[in-house]
């Protein structure tokens, strides 16, 4: 047996054996926009919920407010989180990962940031965030390409 090859001596190595698929989830940009249209949308829908005859135009400013900032927290943190998540194969790994990622995230900022003194103040808004995050994610399942 040839060491170097890890054939018998006898047999040529197999050229049709590939090696496997680094990453095996991929996405482009279109998964990514969508998403994260998606993504806030659903925040915009969720906080606007509770303002009764007011929640057009609070969706309205929900969504226009979110847009800046999701542009400079929420995008950057979804593709991270798509680029450490590709060689995982299994997607409801990647929602669930997408909720626990934005959640905490979402708990550490509103936390430092808010004036409260109590850490479950911060809970609801996290978790409406994360939710959000993982029904964006679902969003693209469709979307994303399997090598």
């Amino acid at each position: 047996m040839s060491e170097a090859a890890g054939t018998p001596d006898h047999e040529p190595p197999d050229d049709d054996a590939r090696p496997a698929a680094l990453h095996r989830v991929t996405f482009g940009p279109g998964a990514v926009a969508v998403g994260f249209l998606v993504g806030l949308t659903v925040l915009a829908l969720a906080f606007a919920s509770s303002w009764g005859a007011d929640a057009p135009r609070v969706f309205l400013l929900a969504l226009w407010y979110g847009l800046g900032v999701g542009l400079v927290t929420g995008l950057p943190l979804g593709i991270a989180l798509g680029f450490l998540l590709r060689p995982v194969r299994n997607q409801w790994i990647h929602v669930g990962a997408f909720f626990a990622g934005f959640a905490v995230v979402a708990f550490l900022v509103t936390t430092l940031l808010s004036p409260s003194t109590l850490l479950g103040d911060s809970l609801p808004a996290a978790l409406i965030i994360g939710g959000a995050a993982a029904v964006a994610r679902a969003s693209i399942w469709k979307l994303v390409r399997e090598p």
